[in-house]
């Protein structure tokens, strides 16, 4: 464990940052995401940095919006970046997207430990309730959320596995890494006005598939059997 900092050690977001930049780590790397991720597999130290650097901002504001306080969020932020240490070399995910939900499913287990610890209800609903989900999510909700919905990880896969490429890479930019429409319009070469209509129907299509209200037998007969 020596190669991540510990919790209390690094209680700011900026420690993660000023970590990474330590390793020598920039973003995006010469190399493609799913051979960083390989070498992060295997606890190649450039290649953890990396992953703090890309994925911090977006653990962290998923922490501010479950919990009371800075202090809390930042521990809990620690802590997620150390179960993904301990669990890297068995995560089945493969691109950027399926690592950041598998990502963001640590940080949903380490709140949800938390309040355990502390024996209250959070204050922020994990799942809101509504009785039309998808538009609700999709038009103001908190994206992450939708990625958060089912406990089990090859769900979350399998409803992205449904999403077009560019829903994807929507989905990625501007609800994980928080990208904003006009720089995802322009990294896309793509209208803002169309990257606003692959995020509402990207958001909407993983909120169907994966609402809590849905019972298990649709979500597999829309996953076609998995």
């Amino acid at each position: 464990m020596g190669d991540l900092p510990q919790r209390h050690e690094a209680t700011s977001p900026n420690r993660f940052v000023s970590y990474a930049e330590r390793m020598g780590t920039t973003w995006p790397p010469a190399a493609s995401f799913p051979e960083v991720l390989k070498r992060a597999k295997a606890h190649k130290r450039p290649e953890i940095g990396m992953l703090y650097r890309r994925f911090l901002p977006a653990v962290y504001r998923y922490m501010m919006a479950r919990v009371a306080d800075v202090a809390t969020a930042e521990d809990l932020t620690s802590e997620t970046f150390v179960a993904m240490l301990r669990g890297i070399s068995s995560t089945r995910a493969e691109d950027e997207l399926g690592f950041a939900a598998w990502l963001l499913g640590i940080a949903r287990n380490q709140v949800l430990m938390h309040f355990r610890r502390v024996k209250v209800r959070p204050e922020v609903e994990l799942l809101p309730q509504h009785e039309d989900l998808s538009q609700s999510v999709a038009e103001e909700g908190d994206p992450l959320l939708v990625l958060m919905a089912r406990e089990a990880w090859t769900e979350t896969a399998s409803a992205l596995d449904t999403l077009s490429e560019d829903q994807r890479t929507v989905i990625l930019y501007r609800c994980v890494l928080g990208y904003s429409t006009d720089e995802v319009a322009s990294m896309m070469a793509k209208r803002p006005g169309n990257i606003r209509v692959l995020q509402f129907r990207a958001l909407s299509t993983l909120t169907q598939l994966l609402g809590e209200g849905t019972p298990q037998s649709e979500r597999r007969r829309r996953y076609g059997g998995r």
